[in-house]
């Protein structure tokens, strides 16, 4: 049994989004600092603008994303690398809105070409986001000291809703004006022209997602105390603690404190993941142990993410004999259904994905003699996470 104590990092996604802003004003101040990898590839990118034409985003989708379309407000050849996967992931929805702004864009195996004049901005911008937000919150991220309004209408439904408002949220907070119209059928976004950051600095929020994975370590085999918590987050993942209740998994939050202990019983759970899909590997290996049958739905676009996610949790609950059925969004999961012995060494391949990692360090924590291939891909979003889990690799 692992005891851990201390802060969470900051989140990825807050500081990616961050460091896009900062982009536009290099005065402002960003008060943390972050050694995730994908953290690390777009603050690089950054650094190399105005020195190269080329760069690399290696495995990171929000930081190729938000970089894309900073790189493209430039006037320019420009060339985008990343890791094969990333670049297999689904990318038509950003061909649509750059070429709305007149960006020539092309896409090949090893890399993504940009050709720009700039942004041409005097036309409504009409895009989808329901394969992810993604492509929306990097156009909005890059919107600063434009010469002329700029209207987006973003078609419903919008998959992970929650970080697009994140990003809104975070350019209010450095001083952009956000004009939004909802609708039935459509979300209306207006970016007034010339606009200026007026924050001074931005602070980081902690890293729910990462706060997720150990919780769960801390749930199967451990005692946790985040001593950094925040009682209000935009962060979708947050969700997660309405589902530990549904679950009756205890934990305490006092102050700026959360903890939560080994747990020997919970139950099973029927909840949708359409707002926190990265939820989803460590809450199924938290199912498969729950008491009753769970159905995780809601995560169409688990197939997109680093490796499919839907497939490749299936796969890792197979691995130790948990009873499973693949549903068109997810996965049904038959509780304390496990037939393999703890004894019999296993293998496991996270094929790139740092959740799906993550996600099989919970099991071994329940004592399964399990090999994990390649556990330094956590350093994508927590590179600290086999130490502060205790979890021996």
């Amino acid at each position: 049994m692992f005891e851990f104590r201390g802060p969470i990092s900051a989140s990825k996604s807050w500081f990616n989004r961050a460091l896009v802003i900062q982009h536009f004003d290099p005065t402002l101040k960003l008060e943390s600092v972050s050694d995730c990898d994908d953290v690390i590839y777009l603050k690089k990118a950054l650094q190399l603008i105005g020195t190269q034409s080329e760069f690399d985003l290696g495995l990171g989708g929000t930081s190729f994303r938000f970089f894309v379309f900073l790189i493209s407000r430039l006037p320019g050849d420009w060339t985008l690398r990343g890791h094969e996967r990333l670049l297999q992931r689904p990318q038509q929805e950003l061909i649509h809105i750059l070429n709305q702004l007149g960006v020539k864009v092309e896409f090949n195996k090893n890399a993504l070409h940009i050709q720009s004049q700039g942004w041409d901005v005097n036309k409504k911008i009409v895009c989808s986001a329901e394969l992810s937000s993604q492509f929306v919150s990097g156009l909005l991220l890059s919107c600063w000291n434009l010469n002329s309004d700029l209207e987006i209408e973003i078609n419903k439904p919008i998959v992970s809703y929650g970080y697009l408002k994140m990003t809104i949220e975070l350019l209010r907070t450095a001083g952009m004006t956000v004009v939004t119209g909802d609708s039935e059928n459509f979300l209306k976004i207006v970016i007034p022209q010339n606009q200026k950051i007026k924050a001074e600095r931005l602070e980081p929020v902690l890293d729910i997602s990462s706060a997720f994975s150990l919780i769960g370590a801390g749930i199967m085999n451990g005692h946790v105390e985040i001593t950094n918590w925040t009682g209000e987050s935009n962060q979708p993942d947050v969700d997660f603690l309405e589902l530990l209740k549904k679950m009756n998994i205890s934990y305490r939050i006092e102050d700026h404190l959360l903890s939560i202990s080994k747990q020997t019983h919970w139950n099973a759970l029927d909840c949708n993941l359409n707002n926190s899909p990265d939820l989803f590997p460590v809450l199924a290996v938290l199912c498969a142990f729950a008491s009753g049958v769970s159905t995780l739905r809601g995560g169409t676009q688990l197939v997109f993410k680093e490796s499919n996610r839907i497939l490749k949790t299936k796969e890792l609950l197979d691995l130790v004999g948990v009873k499973t059925e693949v549903l068109p969004d997810g996965l049904r999961i038959y509780g304390q259904s496990s037939s393999q012995s703890t004894e019999n060494f296993l293998e496991f391949d996270p094929d790139h994905d740092h959740r799906m990692a993550m996600a099989a360090g919970l099991l071994k924590l329940k004592g399964y003699n399990l090999k994990i291939l390649n556990p330094e891909v956590v350093n994508k979003s927590y590179p600290s996470f086999w130490k502060d889990s205790g979890i021996k690799i």
